[in-house]
């Protein structure tokens, strides 16, 4: 049964890398034609921010994601930023950024762990 999530898993994770993969270049492209670099800089900075602020804040609370994708999208709009369709693929950009900085971590956790067994 194990192997069964485990493959649901890597199929799922598979998906969203092919969502992610041809959404991206078609939102860049409409997100570059409306912004210029400077400013989509600095979305980003707050993207990645709002996305660490909400994933503290709500890590426990919120498995799916859902209350924490709308965090960061109130707060873009609460600062004047547009959430369109670019918008919410830096949020997922970001949220992907965060999971690969934990999964690694814990890696090294139990990196450290084992060898300390020994």
């Amino acid at each position: 049964m194990e192997n069964f999530y485990e493959i649901i898993g890597n199929l799922l994770a598979a998906f969203a890398v092919g969502l992610l993969a041809y959404l991206t270049p078609k939102a860049k492209a409409w997100f570059t034609a409306h912004t210029d670099a400077a400013t989509r800089e600095d979305i980003w900075k707050l993207v990645q921010s709002f996305a660490r602020a909400a994933e503290q804040l709500y890590h426990d609370q919120d498995p799916a994601g859902t209350q924490r994708k709308q965090f960061v999208q109130d707060q873009l709009r609460a600062l004047g930023v547009e959430v369109t369709e670019a918008v919410i693929n830096m949020i997922e950009g970001a949220v992907w950024e965060i999971n690969t900085e934990n999964r690694k971590a814990l890696v090294q956790a139990k990196e450290i762990a084992s060898g300390c067994a020994e």
